[in-house]
């Protein structure tokens, strides 16, 4: 359970986004948010920042946008009136924050038809928190999507995370140790996890780097993965917490999130200069998911 101050400033954070959440449609200004917290605007951002990794008004932008791309994906409402609904003056100031946001303006997003940088609201209920032993922040999940990719690196056989005797604290660093001793130029760093066909606690994990080699060149240590819809953990805290934080994930979160894990490949994503040995590192987790029906909207309904 939360120490008490923590979970004391939790339920106190909580309290705010249930208020948020709730109302995307209208104006919102940080310091009255504050102030129903009981905090200053300096103070309360400073905690949320704490624990979010990013400033409230930027979560409450950012999950507007989120809940806007995801209507435009689910309904066939006009997009001047999900702009609206979603706390946009106007036409034009929506498809200018849309379009800075998701590097596309609404139309187009709609007609490509595919989740992308989707974020999820917040949840603070005490019951559904990683443990706070854990020391990681609260894990920010987006919805997203990617195209078809190749991997090549060094491959091998671990016991995973729901195993009873797992090895992967050990086996994974290994073949990443014996990929850093290999020739040419990486691209982005990318362990997959091979669980397409598991029939147990083992699987294959491919400790490599994204590579546009044409797909009749695969080899043993090299594979093609499919375009696909994720659930993207932020990962932000000591790297031996993450194995919890998945559990959390599996056990928590994705039950109540609207949205159904399948088997395929779970990605890891590190970014340039990663140090797994770091007090606190930061990196993002790919799991494959299906979506059926809106997320967002489930958690965060407008009107």
């Amino acid at each position: 359970m939360p120490r008490p101050d923590h979970q004391t400033q939790l339920v106190r954070i909580g309290e705010v986004l249930n208020y948020v959440h709730l109302n995307l449609d209208k104006p919102m200004a940080v310091a009255r948010l504050a102030s129903m917290a009981g905090w200053s605007r300096w103070q309360f951002n400073r905690v949320f920042a704490d624990q979010a990794g990013q400033s409230l008004g930027q979560y409450v932008r950012e999950l507007k946008l989120s809940l806007a791309a995801e209507l435009l994906l689910f309904t066939d409402q006009r997009i001047i009136d999900i702009g609206l609904a979603c706390g946009f003056g106007s036409d034009i100031s929506f498809t200018r924050s849309f379009k800075q946001h998701f590097g596309c303006p609404p139309a187009q997003y709609r007609r490509r038809g595919l989740p992308c940088l989707l974020n999820t609201p917040l949840c603070l209920d005490p019951e559904l928190l990683p443990p706070d032993h854990l020391k990681a922040r609260i894990p920010r999940i987006r919805l997203d999507s990617k195209p078809a990719f190749t991997v090549a690196g060094q491959a091998g056989r671990v016991r995973g995370l729901f195993s009873a005797r797992p090895d992967f604290d050990t086996k994974v660093p290994q073949l990443w140790k014996t990929l850093g001793q290999s020739p040419g130029t990486p691209g982005p760093r990318i362990g997959v996890l091979d669980l397409r066909h598991r029939s147990g606690s083992d699987f294959t994990y491919l400790a490599g780097y994204q590579t546009e080699a044409p797909s009749e060149a695969l080899g043993p240590d090299r594979l093609q993965g499919p375009a696909q819809n994720y659930a993207v953990i932020s990962f932000r805290g000591p790297i031996t917490s993450l194995p919890d934080i998945l559990k959390w994930f599996f056990t928590a979160w994705l039950p109540h999130a609207g949205c159904q894990a399948v088997y395929g490949y779970d990605l890891e994503i590190y970014p340039p200069g990663f140090d797994p040995l770091a007090p606190e590192v930061a990196m993002e987790y790919w799991i494959p998911v299906t979506l059926n029906e809106p997320v967002i909207a489930r958690h965060a309904p407008i009107g």
